[in-house]
């Protein structure tokens, strides 16, 4: 499953607000398709230093979805507010 991200960092608290149907990222696959990707927002306590925005992304995710970290990969955006996630269930 892909999701796109919105971090908003140095936030007074770790949220996940939930997915905005109305707002996604229409990317263009090798076969020519087109997906649309559901959008969260996500407020973080970590500053964007060194990966620990990052980092604390991935731990709220598995935390939420009940998966292991392994299996939460940021696929696009690593040094960006909008992210592409990967979670492999």
């Amino acid at each position: 499953m892909k999701l796109k991200c919105k971090v908003i960092t140095r936030a007074s608290r770790n949220e996940i607000l939930g997915l905005d149907e109305l707002n996604c990222l229409s990317l263009e696959f090798k076969n020519n398709s087109v997906k649309k990707l559901p959008e969260l927002k996500i407020y973080l306590t970590a500053i964007p230093i060194q990966g620990k925005a990052n980092k604390e992304l991935i731990k709220l995710l598995a935390e939420k979805l009940g998966v292991g970290k392994s299996k939460i990969e940021i696929i696009k955006g690593e040094k960006s507010k909008e992210k592409i996630i990967e979670v492999l269930m």
